[in-house]
């Protein structure tokens, strides 16, 4: 039986979106470009969830530490106050995230097929689960077939995440299937438990790839129309 587990943040749907309208309107952060912020909020935003994995630090220090050392960057100091109110202006904008285009057509014509689908994401259970349910998820995947890293005391790339999705549905890695965004985090955790694996490169983000080394892959799209016709030719 073929098994495909997809990644969740950017995968299924646009994360940027939210982000983006939160900096729009965040006074500290509407002077600049999206594409000037986001490079480091995100880089900022690894190191946060690599901290909350170790229990380093708690789910809001990780939030408060994400805003105030991007803005640092760019030498501005916000207080904890005002990193929070940030965080709840993105959690608001969160509530109108929607799907990816073709994604739902991908879903339905995969459960037709009698594929297995799940879903293997990093983050905090509450809030990944929160937003399957707003993208309306919950149609396609029960909550078993939603597997959470902060659950399974593991995490994206550690093959261990994908070790337990074995286990609990009782498939071999070669039926096994992944399709995310994030090169290192997705592909290389996919590869690392010998699963085949579809980069969802949107960005075309070649520089996610590492120095010298060819790309892990099994197949590279660069939109989701792409994946959906590689998944309807690979399963007729």
């Amino acid at each position: 039986m073929t098994i495909i587990a997809f990644d969740l943040d950017d995968t299924l749907y646009d994360r940027t979106l939210p982000l983006q309208k939160t900096f729009q309107e965040f006074t500290a952060t509407k002077q600049f470009k999206f594409s000037q912020l986001y490079p480091v909020y995100q880089k900022y935003s690894d190191i946060g969830f690599e901290q909350v994995a170790r229990k380093q630090s708690s789910l809001e220090q990780s939030h408060v530490f994400r805003i105030r050392e991007t803005l640092r960057e760019f030498n501005i100091g916000i207080d904890k106050q005002e990193a929070l109110l940030f965080q709840t202006m993105y959690k608001n904008n969160q509530e109108e995230i929607s799907l990816r285009p073709h994604i739902a057509e991908i879903l339905r014509y995969l459960q037709q097929r009698g594929i297995q689908l799940l879903i293997i994401t990093n983050g905090p259970s509450l809030h990944q689960r929160k937003k399957v349910r707003t993208l309306g998820l919950d149609a396609y995947f029960t909550d078993k077939e939603i597997i959470v890293s902060e659950e399974e005391g593991t995490a994206k790339p550690d093959r261990k995440i994908f070790n337990r999705a074995e286990e609990r549905f009782q498939f071999s890695k070669q039926d096994a299937w992944y399709i995310g965004d994030n090169y290192p985090i997705d592909m290389v955790g996919a590869h690392q438990a010998g699963w085949s694996a579809v980069w969802l490169n949107l960005l075309n983000l070649t520089k996610q790839t590492p120095a010298n080394d060819s790309n892990i892959a099994t197949k590279t799209v660069y939109s989701t129309e792409e994946l959906k016709h590689y998944l309807f030719h690979l399963l007729p």
